[in-house]
């Protein structure tokens, strides 16, 4: 059996459905988000394996398009970066134990400070640089504002930043205008001593030009995916999607009235109709909350899921001219029509950051386009 464009798929399990990303377009919102900062550095965000997009690869790109430092939320990942020959600066964000921070002295990774414990830790290690995170209203990680005097003497000249993180730069511009100016009082009161000084998250980058202080640190619109979650159109901020998912059409059957669907049965034929199975489910990362709601793209044209995802294969509803073997859009363009991780997110009652970084990599292959050039 070959899938689309003539590739063998009936022989290899890890091309049942596989991601498709477009590194031109990694770069190209990298240079759109440096525009909308350009007097600030910018920080490419590639915790959780680049959203799911890859990180070494995601890395690479966004380094070559002009992206300053990265950033990571473990050791390990920041690690992972190091072997695959990734030399930029890079923050781990997060709280590491102490037995983590040997390692990255090792790696040569920039650490965050959240408390003044945290602080006491990486001191016993002089030769860490530092982050120190100071919470403004998010009230998850960081110092409290009156701690930062402390934590700063106790860091003393490992300091290298000072940074704290937007709640809700998405969707409240009230509660983002209080942390900043919370923000600001902190380093009004305390010298920095040069220290880089970042709050920007996408949302802060796109629509919030008070947040770009030194360096901006952008996450999921450097995929092309919408700040706002479930909502938004990323080509009205100027963003191109990089991750296509693909499968293909292993089944076609005839449905009679009456006949069900998958497990449960919850979708009954009400007249005679063709049906599309497609090795995709929940062990791949295409949510179960998705049955009998998402779409698919197959000849260019939208084709309803029925009944329930299952967790290695779900059912679309097709017409006669669709064959085994044609190819399934998931994620993004076919022909005319496009879907994209916001209106997933919407469908599945969670959001475009879930979509892509939820994928299973043993089940969802990668492949990686315009690996060289713009």
């Amino acid at each position: 059996m070959s899938g689309p464009e003539g590739t063998n798929i009936a022989n290899s399990a890890s091309s049942r459905t596989w991601a498709e990303v477009d590194l031109s377009a990694i770069r190209h919102n990298v240079r759109t988000l440096k525009a909308r900062a350009p007097r600030s550095r910018l920080m490419a965000v590639v915790k959780a394996d680049a959203y799911g997009h890859g990180a070494v690869e995601v890395a690479c790109a966004a380094s070559e398009a002009g992206a300053d430092s990265l950033a990571v939320v473990t050791v390990e990942e920041g690690t992972e970066l190091r072997r695959g020959g990734v030399t930029a600066p890079i923050l781990v964000f997060t709280d590491l134990a102490p037995e983590k921070l040997p390692l990255a002295l090792e790696r040569n990774l920039a650490v965050t400070a959240h408390s003044v414990t945290s602080a006491r830790w990486i001191s016993t290690r002089p030769d860490l640089e530092v982050h120190l995170k100071v919470n403004t209203g998010m009230n998850r990680w960081g110092v409290e504002p009156e701690e930062v005097g402390e934590a700063r003497k106790i860091l003393g000249g490992q300091l290298v930043g000072g940074y704290t993180h937007l709640a809700s730069a998405d969707s409240d511009e009230e509660a983002t205008r209080r942390q900043l100016s919370a923000f600001d009082k902190v380093l009004a009161a305390h010298s920095f001593g040069g220290a880089l000084v970042h709050a920007a998250n996408s949302a802060g980058t796109l629509w919030h030009p008070r947040s770009h202080y030194d360096c901006v640190r952008p996450g999921v619109a450097l995929y092309g995916l919408h700040p706002a979650g479930d909502a938004g159109e990323p080509a009205d901020e100027g963003l191109r999607p990089a991750m296509r998912i693909k499968s293909y059409v292993a089944a076609v059957r005839r449905l009679e009235p009456g006949e069900g669907v998958s497990y449960g049965l919850t979708f009954r034929a009400q007249e005679p109709m063709y049906a599309a199975t497609v090795p995709v489910g929940y062990a791949e990362g295409y949510r179960r909350a998705l049955s009998g709601r998402a779409e698919a793209l197959i000849q260019g044209k939208r084709r309803p899921l029925l009944g329930r995802v299952t967790m290695d294969a779900c059912v679309f509803g097709i017409d006669s001219s669709v064959e085994e073997g044609d190819e399934v859009v998931l994620l993004g363009e076919q022909g005319d029509e496009r879907i994209g991780a916001e209106e997933l997110g919407r469908w599945a009652g969670t959001i475009n950051y879930e979509i892509t970084t939820g994928l299973n990599p043993r089940r969802v292959e990668r492949s990686y386009g315009n690996v060289r050039g713009t």
